[in-house]
């Protein structure tokens, strides 16, 4: 059980690390930021991908896996999507695989990734990278859209039921390490570990009241996005009147 407590919690260190690395997009803007942000991700993805497949032992893959799963949550579902102030490339993608309708692709991934592992078509450690990472999409896309959705009075009872639900997961969680033998049960345990902890954590505290950071920081974002779609629809209408005058 204190292997997959300390890989669990060792997530969460990493998180809290990894928010000075972003830091530099929304809060404290930098020109030319995702220049550095996004080939750092991918490569350090990479390689815990490559270490995650190619270790000896099962256990070190899977833990390798943890982290890869993690990094590429980060790199698909953060930096590719955010933007920085100004500079060659302001964003890299304009597809927000948070929003509310996220929801779809993540059902079909999960469903994906499970026909796949029972039909012997994925490396049972690449599985762990994306059951990693589907999972914090999973509560990302809740995380992102809590604050617009859920009426505020209802906040702190599904807040609460929540963390009920996922703080008795957590336990089951940990009795199961503790009752195993198999380091390599252990580690994988220590991933699922990580995402219901992180999910009783918000759900105990943030999740019961709209998001701060939501309130302070997407205006701007949702302000920029209605730019971009009134750009495009100029562009439309002026196509509109182009095709009139068409032979």
């Amino acid at each position: 059980m204190k292997r997959t407590f300390l890989i669990g919690l060792s997530g969460l260190g990493y998180f809290i690390v990894s928010l000075f690395l972003f830091m530099p997009f929304r809060m404290k803007p930098i020109e030319n930021y995702n220049l550095f942000a996004l080939p750092f991700f991918a490569v350090v993805f990479l390689f815990l991908l490559y270490k995650a497949c190619t270790a000896k032992k099962d256990s070190r893959g899977y833990l390798f896996g943890y982290f890869a799963g993690i990094l590429m949550w980060q790199l698909f579902g953060e930096t590719a999507s955010l933007t920085v102030p100004s500079g060659l490339i302001l964003q890299f993608s304009d597809m927000n695989i948070k929003v509310l309708g996220g929801y779809f692709y993540v059902l079909a991934g999960w469903g994906l990734l499970y026909m796949l592992w029972k039909l012997k078509m994925l490396n049972s450690r690449a599985a762990y990278v994306f059951v990693i990472f589907l999972g914090i999409w999973s509560f990302e896309v809740y995380m992102d859209n809590y604050s617009s959705r859920v009426p505020l009075f209802m906040m702190g009872i599904v807040a609460n039921i929540i963390m009920v639900v996922f703080l008795i997961a957590s336990i089951v969680v940990l009795v199961m390490a503790k009752r195993s033998a198999s380091i390599e049960r252990k580690t994988i345990l220590g991933g699922v570990f990580y995402l219901t902890l992180n999910i009783v954590l918000m759900s105990s505290g943030q999740w019961k009241k709209p998001q701060d950071f939501y309130l302070k920081y997407e205006v701007p974002a949702l302000q920029q996005e209605l730019i971009d779609t009134q750009r495009e629809l100029d562009h439309i209408r002026q196509l509109q009147l182009q095709m009139i005058y068409l032979p």
